[in-house]
């Protein structure tokens, strides 16, 4: 059967009607699959099919999933702020983790960003060399959407407040004359309602990517300055199988014949050496008792300077955004530990005894907003609260296994932050000079990496899917944070 209608969208979920303004026609037919019209006289049909319509519930149905945010999430807009939740910064996010499964799973996934020709993993679609007439699409573009290709679902996003209004905070830890800039971010809960529009989609597809940068990772923009730590509240059993079967079903060659189109693959030894894999990323959780106050003394939140200076700070107990900041949960502690590890004696974690790699390895490490943009490989997260006196903070990222600077040694730099961020180290983390005074026991609960000797769980899991469910199973230690 076939439905029209313009102007407005309409989803039929447990048999109600559910409307999204400002969209033209949609049309549902008898593949239970998506396509637009913009005919006006389409319009009068729309009466006759509606109850037929609500039949098609197993096509658009609604999976709501809730996000608590334990550090202010940052989702973006044209004005470079975040005091308005956008549906977009979060789906980009969800991609991203997608891409980086995807790729961990060996299937091809392009960079949606990259406009160069002549790129390996320039963005989809591409054409197939012997057959210009076939479109070809990576996995994540099959989910997404792409150009000549619309996504599986709508994501439709709600909730979360405004954490402080104003200009962006300036942290400036003791002996920098540039800080870190901390702009508002939204707190509170997030709902997220996923919209099936075609029915192949199956929402492991996003409750997968979603549940991994939950419990390890971030979600949304500015991860690399403490943003975006959620906690997936009342969600069900989540099972990688669930995510492999919806990927074979969209990739599947009979659907593709279909739709003329056909599943997009690489070289993916090339493909890996400039996108994130989570097969080479890591992932670690640290925490420490703290008195009520701690933050007050954190290097960069303390009063700075005289009145009158060029940096002069007046603190937490001055800065109403600080306040405001840290009454929604979390303290931002990026600006210390990114300091000490880039610029004090946590270099000595990734140094050479060479000054110019030196130089190059740290804008490849920690990322440059100068000349040729770099985005951190090492993400730090705020600290938040996990007990009474107890917090915890995240240090995770991606560093790649080819294409490294001249003189980085990989294994060496993950070894010694590891060491550094336990207990009982050879490498020292001044941890009263970045914290204060009230602050005690700092220890790594969790490290996980793939085949790896480091990780505390699995050791050298060299199996993707038992290393993905290894984290998803992580429900006790995950509920605690």
């Amino acid at each position: 059967m076939y439905l029209k209608r313009s102007i407005t969208r309409l989803y039929i979920i447990k048999g109600q009607e559910v409307r999204e303004q400002k969209l033209s026609g949609v049309i549902i037919n008898e593949q239970n699959t998506i396509s637009y019209s913009n005919s006006v006289a389409e319009e009068n049909k729309f009466s006759t099919h509606r109850k037929k319509a609500n039949t098609e519930e197993q096509c658009l149905r609604l999976d709501e999933m809730i996000l608590d945010i334990k550090t202010p999430i940052w989702t973006g807009d044209i004005d470079s702020k975040s005091n308005l939740l956008k549906s977009t910064g979060i789906m980009g996010s969800i991609r991203w983790w997608v891409e980086a499964i995807l790729r961990g799973m060996d299937n091809f996934a392009c960079d949606p960003i990259d406009d160069n020709p002549k790129s390996l993993t320039k963005r989809c679609p591409t054409t197939k060399e012997n057959n210009r007439e076939i479109s070809q699409y990576c996995s994540a573009c099959l989910i997404f959407g792409a150009t000549g290709m619309r996504k599986l679902f709508r994501l439709r996003t709600e909730g979360g407040y405004e954490i402080f209004n104003g200009k962006s905070i300036n942290i400036m830890p003791k002996g920098r004359t540039r800080g870190w800039y901390l702009g508002s971010g939204l707190g509170g809960e997030i709902n997220l309602d996923i919209i099936s529009l075609d029915k192949n989609f199956d929402k492991s597809l996003i409750s997968v990517p979603l549940a991994i940068a939950a419990k390890l990772g971030a979600i949304g923009a500015r991860a690399q300055n403490g943003y975006g730590i959620v906690e997936l509240k009342e969600f069900p059993e989540i099972k990688i199988e669930d995510f492999k079967n919806s990927v074979s079903k969209i990739t599947d060659t009979a659907r593709l014949a279909k739709l003329k189109i056909d599943v997009r693959k690489e070289v993916r030894q090339e493909n890996y050496i400039s996108l994130p894999n989570i097969k080479e990323m890591f992932f670690a959780k640290i925490q420490f008792e703290a008195d009520n106050g701690w933050w007050k003394e954190v290097d960069g939140i303390e009063e700075r300077g005289q009145m009158g200076d060029r940096d002069y700070y007046e603190g937490y107990s001055n800065d109403a955004r600080m306040r405001k900041w840290i009454d929604s949960g979390s303290v931002p502690i990026v600006p210390a530990i990114k300091n000490w590890l880039r610029y004090n004696h946590g270099k000595s974690l990734w140094q050479t005894e060479n000054q110019n790699e030196d130089r190059i390895i740290d804008k490849w490490l920690f990322g440059t907003m100068r000349n040729d943009k770099t985005a951190s490989k090492v993400i730090v997260s705020c600290a938040y609260p996990v007990s009474n006196n107890t917090w915890e903070f995240r240090v995770w990222g991606w560093i790649p296994k080819n294409d490294l600077p001249n003189g980085f040694d990989r294994e060496r730099f993950l070894d010694n932050l590891k060491e550094s961020l336990s207990k009982d180290n050879p490498i020292k983390v001044q941890w009263s000079k970045l914290f204060g005074k009230k602050t005690e026991n700092h220890n790594l609960k969790i490290w996980r990496e793939y085949n790896s000797l480091r990780d505390t769980l699995k050791q050298s899991e060299s199996n993707i899917d038992n290393y993905l469910k290894s984290i998803l199973g992580e429900r006790r230690e995950f509920n605690k944070t």
